[in-house]
């Protein structure tokens, strides 16, 4: 017994020295060194899948995907969140599975597969009631207010972003109460609740500087960014644009320097009569953002895109923006933004600025 014992302590020891290095890989990627929390995650790997499937190696797979997702690569974070999902079922680790479910039905909800995203979750969410995992749960819930924000369901959203907050509060969560907080100050400030928005915008800022999460500190500082200009506090606007900017830039994230050159240009049109410069800084974030995978990021940037030529008179270029950003809307399930765009695409409904910024982390 004792030998027994022993052969199993040798072998579990390298499988939780390697999950551990995957966590930590984790964490550093979040305050922004992407290719050693890579490296870290690639050596636990190597560490774990000789010893064939186990809980530990769903949960690195997973954590590599989350890098990956954070990156914008979501094709590859779906693909290892998949073989995450497959090792758990394979081992029986039904919080592993319960993870990689809320982690896909995440990836679904941004490349903008709604029935994915709503299937995915709605079974993590079962599980996580199963397990009594609280923090799952509360994720669950974060997610599906997500789903409920892109479907124009503003209540229900509010409702599911409480719930989260409650449970992670009460859990002190700080990491992903950060999340939450920043999804409520998105829909706040589109529901043109400023003094709510700027103060969950504020909490959730000071708990990605206390966290060292610059990952979520560049959302953050996006997000505020555009509830400055909604106030018409333009100074504090551009200096949050450009801390998102140049936090996109350390984590060489094309996606968030879409969104922060998006932040920019609504300063830059705010600001001044001649919209010409928003043009041309909303056609760069397009580039950016056609080299992501993030739907939502894509659809607000043609939004705006044409909201700036139509400003500057070039009325054919604006209706294919509008054009091309409510077919992405409708794939993705974003009803809120569909009719944004469709009211866009009638010569006589004035244009009114509405904008859907959230970006979860």
């Amino acid at each position: 017994m004792q030998v027994t014992s022993s052969m199993s302590l040798d072998r579990e020891r390298p499988l939780q020295q390697a999950r551990e290095l995957a966590r930590q890989a984790l964490a550093s990627w979040r305050g922004g060194d992407p290719e050693q929390a890579l490296d870290a995650c690639d050596h636990g790997l190597a560490l774990l899948l000789p010893a064939g499937p186990s809980e530990a190696l769903s949960d690195v797979l997973r954590w590599k995907g989350t890098i990956l997702r954070d990156r914008g690569d979501f094709a590859g974070a779906r693909e290892l969140y998949a073989q995450s999902l497959s090792v758990a079922d394979a081992v029986a680790y039904l919080p592993g599975r319960a993870h990689a479910l809320n982690c896909l039905g995440g990836i679904a909800l941004a490349r903008g597969e709604g029935e994915a995203a709503e299937r995915h979750l709605g079974e993590a969410a079962r599980l996580a009631h199963r397990l009594a995992d609280r923090r799952l749960s509360a994720m669950v819930q974060q997610n599906l207010g997500i789903v409920a924000e892109d479907q124009g369901r503003t209540d229900e959203a509010i409702a599911h972003f409480r719930l989260a907050l409650v449970a992670l509060e009460q859990e002190d969560h700080r990491d992903a109460c950060l999340w939450v907080l920043n999804n409520l100050g998105v829909l706040y400030t589109r529901e043109g609740a400023t003094a709510r928005a700027l103060d969950v915008l504020d909490r959730a800022l000071g708990l990605a500087l206390e966290l060292g999460d610059l990952a979520s500190e560049g959302i953050v500082e996006e997000n505020r960014a555009a509830l400055f200009v909604t106030m018409n506090r333009l100074d504090a606007a551009e200096l949050a644009a450009t801390r998102a900017f140049g936090i996109a830039e350390q984590r060489n994230d094309n996606v968030r320097r879409a969104g922060a050159l998006r932040a920019f240009a609504k300063v830059v049109m705010a600001r001044s009569p001649q919209p010409d410069q928003g043009v041309v800084l909303l056609e760069r974030a397009r580039g950016l953002s056609d080299l992501g995978e993030d739907a939502l990021v894509r659809v607000e940037v043609l939004l705006d895109l044409g909201d700036a030529y139509r400003a500057v008179g070039e009325s054919q270029r604006a209706r294919e923006c509008w054009r091309n950003g409510l077919d992405l809307a409708r794939r993705g399930g974003y009803s809120g933004l569909a009719a944004t765009l469709q009211a866009r695409m009638r010569p006589s409904v004035p244009v009114a600025r509405t904008d859907n910024l959230r970006n979860a982390p």
